[in-house]
C-alpha cells in the first residue's frame, strides 16, 4: 500500500499536475489579484520545468555519478532491472521496448562480449501498474529473441520497485556464489540503484554499467537551436518528470535508511 501512495506522490508531483492544479484553482477562484497569480504561478512551472537547459542541468549529475570502468571487468552476473518493456498484447507482434528498454538491449550485448555468463532479469509490474504477466518475463523473452540461450537467463518476478530488487536478489546472489555483479539501469537510474544493492547486501561487488543516457555530447549547432531550446517542449516536461522522480527517490529512499 505504502509503494502505491508513492507513485500517487510522485504522480502528484508532476509538472504537468501542479500546472493544472493551478490553472484549476485560478477557473474557480473569486478573486481577480489571486485568479491572476495562480495563472502565472501555472505558466512558471511549464516554462521551468519544460526548459531544455535546466533538464540538463538537473541530470547531468545523476548520470555522471557513476560511470562505468574503463575497461568493463568481468563479472559473475549481469543484473538488468525491469523497465521500457512493452509485453506482447495485441495489437503489438512481439515484445517493444521504449527508450529506458536499452537496458535489456545492452545486458545482452555485455553477454555477447563475454563479461559474465548469466543475465539476472529482476521485476514484477511496476508499483501502481497493471500487467498480464512480470516485467522480467518480459525482459527473458526479448533477450531470446535477441538469442541470448534460455539456460543463461535467470528470473526474479516479485520485486516492485528498486529497494525490492536488491532484497529479493540478495538471497539469489548467497546461493549462487556470485561474487560481482554488473549492474545494468538507465544512467540517471544508477546512483540509487547502486546505493541500495550496496546497503542491502554489501558483500556482492557493484560495477556500474549504465545505458541510456539523457545528456551526451553533440556536434556544433546552429545558434538558433541554442535560443529556442529554453521554450518548453512536451519531450522537456516528460524529461524534468523524469529526473524529478528521481530526485524524489532518492530522497525517499534515504529516509527510509535503504541506502
Amino acid at each position: 500500500m505504502s509503494g502505491f501512495l508513492y507513485s500517487v506522490l510522485l504522480r502528484l508531483l508532476y509538472p504537468t499536475s501542479i500546472a493544472l492544479t493551478l490553472f484549476l484553482a485560478a477557473a474557480i477562484s473569486k478573486r481577480h489579484a489571486l485568479r491572476r497569480r495562480f495563472y502565472v504561478v501555472a505558466l512558471a512551472v511549464l516554462f521551468v520545468c519544460g526548459n531544455g537547459w535546466v533538464v540538463r542541468w538537473m541530470v547531468q549529475p545523476l548520470e555522471s555519478m557513476y560511470a562505468a570502468p574503463e575497461p568493463l571487468p568481468s563479472a559473475d552476473a549481469i543484473v538488468v532491472l525491469s523497465g521500457g518493456i512493452h509485453a506482447r498484447m495485441p495489437p503489438r507482434p512481439t515484445v517493444e521496448v521504449s527508450e529506458t528498454g536499452d537496458r535489456v538491449l545492452y545486458a545482452a550485448e555485455l553477454f555477447r562480449r563475454g563479461k559474465a555468463p548469466q543475465i539476472i532479469c529482476t521485476g514484477d509490474v511496476g508499483t501502481g501498474a497493471i500487467g498480464l504477466h512480470p516485467e522480467a518475463e518480459d525482459m527473458a523473452e526479448l533477450l531470446t529473441m535477441m538469442g541470448i540461450p534460455a539456460s543463461s537467463i535467470v528470473l526474479e518476478t516479485k520485486a516492485q520497485n528498486t529497494h525490492q530488487h536488491a532484497v529479493n536478489l540478495c538471497p539469489m546472489f548467497e546461493a549462487r556464489q556470485i561474487h560481482r555483479v554488473l549492474l545494468v539501469t538507465t544512467a540517471m537510474h544508477m546512483p540509487r540503484s547502486i546505493g541500495v544493492f550496496r546497503t542491502s547486501c554489501p558483500a556482492v561487488d557493484y560495477v556500474p554499467a549504465p545505458t541510456d543516457f539523457r545528456v551526451t555530447a553533440s556536434p556544433p549547432i546552429p545558434w538558433y537551436r541554442h535560443v529556442i531550446d529554453p521554450l518548453p517542449t512536451p519531450q522537456a516536461l516528460a524529461e524534468f518528470t523524469s529526473v524529478s522522480h528521481e530526485y524524489v527517490g532518492l530522497l525517499y529512499y534515504r529516509l527510509r535508511g535503504w541506502i
